[in-house]
Protein backbone atom coordinates (compact mmCIF):
# COMPACT_ATOMS: atom_id res chain seq x y z
CA UNK A 1 0.00 0.00 0.00
CA UNK A 2 1.36 3.63 -1.37
CA UNK A 3 1.50 6.37 1.67
CA UNK A 4 0.85 9.74 0.72
CA UNK A 5 2.90 11.93 2.17
CA UNK A 6 0.43 14.52 3.92
CA UNK A 7 2.44 17.89 3.51
CA UNK A 8 3.20 17.17 0.02
CA UNK A 9 -1.09 16.73 -0.51
CA UNK A 10 -1.79 20.29 1.65
CA UNK A 11 1.09 22.37 -0.47
CA UNK A 12 -0.89 21.21 -3.91
CA UNK A 13 -3.72 22.13 -2.57
CA UNK A 14 -2.46 25.72 -1.22
CA UNK A 15 -0.93 26.41 -4.82
CA UNK A 16 -4.09 25.15 -6.60
CA UNK A 17 -5.85 27.87 -4.45
CA UNK A 18 -3.55 30.36 -4.95
CA UNK A 19 -3.53 29.82 -8.64
CA UNK A 20 -7.27 30.15 -8.95
CA UNK A 21 -7.21 33.02 -6.62
CA UNK A 22 -4.77 34.89 -8.97
CA UNK A 23 -6.90 34.20 -12.22
CA UNK A 24 -9.81 35.43 -10.63
CA UNK A 25 -8.07 38.79 -9.69
CA UNK A 26 -6.98 39.00 -12.98
CA UNK A 27 -10.50 38.60 -14.53
CA UNK A 28 -12.31 41.09 -12.37
CA UNK A 29 -9.83 43.89 -12.00
CA UNK A 30 -10.79 45.53 -15.08
CA UNK A 31 -14.42 45.58 -14.06
CA UNK A 32 -13.85 47.24 -10.63
CA UNK A 33 -11.50 49.54 -12.55
CA UNK A 34 -14.29 51.06 -14.67
CA UNK A 35 -17.29 51.03 -12.32
CA UNK A 36 -19.10 48.84 -14.19
CA UNK A 37 -19.24 45.71 -12.19
CA UNK A 38 -20.26 48.07 -9.41
CA UNK A 39 -22.97 49.16 -11.27
CA UNK A 40 -24.45 45.62 -12.59
CA UNK A 41 -24.89 45.03 -9.14
CA UNK A 42 -26.59 47.90 -8.09
CA UNK A 43 -29.08 47.21 -11.28
CA UNK A 44 -29.42 43.92 -10.06
CA UNK A 45 -29.91 45.25 -6.39
CA UNK A 46 -33.58 44.44 -5.27
CA UNK A 47 -33.12 46.63 -2.47
CA UNK A 48 -31.91 49.32 -4.78
CA UNK A 49 -34.91 49.22 -6.98
CA UNK A 50 -37.31 49.26 -3.85
CA UNK A 51 -35.76 52.83 -3.13
CA UNK A 52 -36.13 54.05 -6.28
CA UNK A 53 -39.93 53.21 -6.66
CA UNK A 54 -40.27 54.69 -3.27
CA UNK A 55 -38.85 57.81 -4.48
CA UNK A 56 -40.81 58.20 -7.70
CA UNK A 57 -44.25 57.28 -5.31
CA UNK A 58 -43.48 60.05 -3.00
CA UNK A 59 -43.02 62.54 -5.92
CA UNK A 60 -45.80 64.94 -7.03
CA UNK A 61 -46.69 66.58 -9.94
CA UNK A 62 -46.26 70.54 -10.94
CA UNK A 63 -49.73 72.02 -10.08
CA UNK A 64 -51.62 73.73 -13.24
CA UNK A 65 -53.12 76.08 -11.24
CA UNK A 66 -51.62 79.77 -11.15
CA UNK A 67 -52.82 82.87 -9.73
CA UNK A 68 -53.17 85.26 -12.61
CA UNK A 69 -54.12 88.36 -10.31
CA UNK A 70 -54.41 87.95 -6.68
CA UNK A 71 -55.49 91.08 -4.16
CA UNK A 72 -55.98 90.31 -0.31
CA UNK A 73 -57.62 93.23 0.97
CA UNK A 74 -58.55 94.41 4.09
CA UNK A 75 -61.80 97.16 4.93
CA UNK A 76 -60.83 100.13 6.74
CA UNK A 77 -63.55 101.61 8.78
CA UNK A 78 -64.55 105.42 9.24
CA UNK A 79 -61.90 105.73 11.96
CA UNK A 80 -59.24 104.88 9.61
CA UNK A 81 -59.19 101.45 11.52
CA UNK A 82 -59.36 98.42 9.51
CA UNK A 83 -61.93 95.55 10.27
CA UNK A 84 -61.43 92.16 11.21
CA UNK A 85 -60.77 89.77 8.90
CA UNK A 86 -59.67 89.52 4.64
CA UNK A 87 -61.58 89.73 1.39
CA UNK A 88 -59.71 87.98 -1.27
CA UNK A 89 -60.04 89.10 -5.14
CA UNK A 90 -58.50 86.76 -6.95
CA UNK A 91 -58.56 85.34 -11.24
CA UNK A 92 -56.82 82.14 -12.06
CA UNK A 93 -55.77 80.42 -15.29
CA UNK A 94 -58.64 78.04 -14.83
CA UNK A 95 -61.90 77.31 -13.29
CA UNK A 96 -61.98 75.49 -9.52
CA UNK A 97 -63.82 72.32 -8.84
CA UNK A 98 -67.19 71.79 -7.50
CA UNK A 99 -67.90 69.95 -3.94
CA UNK A 100 -69.82 67.21 -3.99
CA UNK A 101 -73.59 68.02 -2.66
CA UNK A 102 -74.12 67.95 1.11
CA UNK A 103 -70.34 68.43 1.83
CA UNK A 104 -70.70 71.80 3.42
CA UNK A 105 -73.53 71.76 5.81
CA UNK A 106 -76.44 74.63 5.61
CA UNK A 107 -76.10 74.15 1.90
CA UNK A 108 -79.42 74.68 0.18
CA UNK A 109 -80.56 72.33 -2.02
CA UNK A 110 -81.53 72.86 -5.64
CA UNK A 111 -78.96 76.42 -4.16
CA UNK A 112 -75.51 76.95 -6.45
CA UNK A 113 -73.08 74.83 -6.38
CA UNK A 114 -70.19 75.24 -3.69
CA UNK A 115 -66.53 74.86 -4.76
CA UNK A 116 -63.94 72.03 -3.33
CA UNK A 117 -61.30 74.90 -2.47
CA UNK A 118 -60.34 77.84 -0.19
CA UNK A 119 -57.57 80.22 -0.15
CA UNK A 120 -55.82 80.50 3.39
CA UNK A 121 -54.32 83.73 4.27
CA UNK A 122 -51.99 83.38 6.98
CA UNK A 123 -53.05 80.20 7.96
CA UNK A 124 -56.59 81.50 8.65
CA UNK A 125 -59.71 79.63 6.06
CA UNK A 126 -62.99 78.84 6.04
CA UNK A 127 -64.41 76.58 3.65
CA UNK A 128 -67.44 76.63 1.22
CA UNK A 129 -67.05 80.41 1.13
CA UNK A 130 -65.37 81.00 -2.42
CA UNK A 131 -67.84 82.56 -4.52
CA UNK A 132 -67.45 83.80 -8.70
CA UNK A 133 -66.71 87.26 -9.49
CA UNK A 134 -68.03 88.82 -12.34
CA UNK A 135 -70.33 87.93 -15.33
CA UNK A 136 -67.72 86.60 -17.70
CA UNK A 137 -67.11 82.83 -16.51
CA UNK A 138 -64.61 82.26 -18.80
CA UNK A 139 -62.20 84.69 -17.03
CA UNK A 140 -62.22 82.42 -13.73
CA UNK A 141 -62.64 85.19 -11.18
CA UNK A 142 -63.52 84.18 -7.90
CA UNK A 143 -64.16 86.46 -4.25
CA UNK A 144 -64.13 85.05 -0.71
CA UNK A 145 -64.82 86.47 2.21
CA UNK A 146 -62.73 84.92 5.49
CA UNK A 147 -63.85 86.18 8.90
CA UNK A 148 -61.19 86.45 11.75
CA UNK A 149 -61.75 87.19 15.32
CA UNK A 150 -60.37 90.33 16.82
CA UNK A 151 -57.92 88.48 19.37
CA UNK A 152 -56.32 87.06 16.46
CA UNK A 153 -53.25 87.99 14.99
CA UNK A 154 -54.01 90.03 11.90
CA UNK A 155 -51.50 91.47 9.21
CA UNK A 156 -51.01 95.77 8.62
CA UNK A 157 -52.41 97.24 5.97
CA UNK A 158 -49.23 96.87 3.19
CA UNK A 159 -47.77 93.94 5.32
CA UNK A 160 -46.79 90.59 3.83
CA UNK A 161 -48.79 87.73 3.91
CA UNK A 162 -48.98 83.87 3.11
CA UNK A 163 -51.39 82.59 0.94
CA UNK A 164 -52.01 79.31 -0.79
CA UNK A 165 -54.89 78.21 -2.72
CA UNK A 166 -56.08 74.45 -1.26
CA UNK A 167 -58.42 72.05 -3.62
CA UNK A 168 -59.44 68.83 -2.47
CA UNK A 169 -57.50 69.32 0.55
CA UNK A 170 -54.21 70.05 -0.80
CA UNK A 171 -51.98 73.27 -1.45
CA UNK A 172 -51.64 73.13 -4.95
CA UNK A 173 -50.36 77.41 -5.13
CA UNK A 174 -48.61 78.66 -2.44
CA UNK A 175 -47.23 82.61 -2.56
CA UNK A 176 -46.90 85.85 -0.70
CA UNK A 177 -48.37 88.78 -1.32
CA UNK A 178 -48.95 92.17 0.59
CA UNK A 179 -52.49 93.09 2.30
CA UNK A 180 -54.10 96.34 0.77
CA UNK A 181 -57.00 98.59 1.66
CA UNK A 182 -60.17 97.42 -0.03
CA UNK A 183 -61.86 99.85 -2.88
CA UNK A 184 -65.57 99.73 -2.22
CA UNK A 185 -67.41 100.15 -5.58
CA UNK A 186 -70.31 102.79 -5.54
CA UNK A 187 -74.11 101.39 -5.29
CA UNK A 188 -76.44 101.99 -7.87
CA UNK A 189 -80.53 102.54 -7.77
CA UNK A 190 -82.15 101.84 -11.31
CA UNK A 191 -85.03 103.41 -12.76
CA UNK A 192 -87.91 100.41 -11.21
CA UNK A 193 -86.12 101.31 -7.66
CA UNK A 194 -83.53 98.31 -7.52
CA UNK A 195 -80.73 99.06 -5.38
CA UNK A 196 -77.62 97.45 -7.84
CA UNK A 197 -74.26 96.63 -5.26
CA UNK A 198 -71.13 97.18 -7.23
CA UNK A 199 -69.09 96.26 -4.01
CA UNK A 200 -66.68 94.57 -6.18
CA UNK A 201 -66.87 96.54 -9.29
CA UNK A 202 -63.10 97.99 -9.40
CA UNK A 203 -62.05 94.69 -8.96
CA UNK A 204 -64.39 93.24 -11.76
CA UNK A 205 -63.12 95.66 -13.55
CA UNK A 206 -59.17 95.63 -13.02
CA UNK A 207 -59.29 91.79 -12.98
CA UNK A 208 -61.38 91.78 -16.83
CA UNK A 209 -64.19 90.03 -15.52
CA UNK A 210 -67.22 92.05 -17.03
CA UNK A 211 -68.34 90.48 -20.61
CA UNK A 212 -68.80 94.59 -20.47
CA UNK A 213 -67.39 97.49 -18.99
CA UNK A 214 -69.37 98.61 -16.27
Amino acid sequence: MIQMNPCRSVRKRGRFALALTTVMTAVAAPWFASGALAGALLLVSPGAVGAEKSVRSRAQPASSYKFEDLTITRQVAADGKPNSGFVSYYRLNRALPFAPRGKFEGEEEGGPRLFAAYLSVDHVHEEGLTETMGDDTSRHCYIETIEVNAHEHQPRISELVSVSLVIHGRAVINTRTRARTRKMGRSVRKPNGVLLLQTDLPYEKTFGCLKMSS
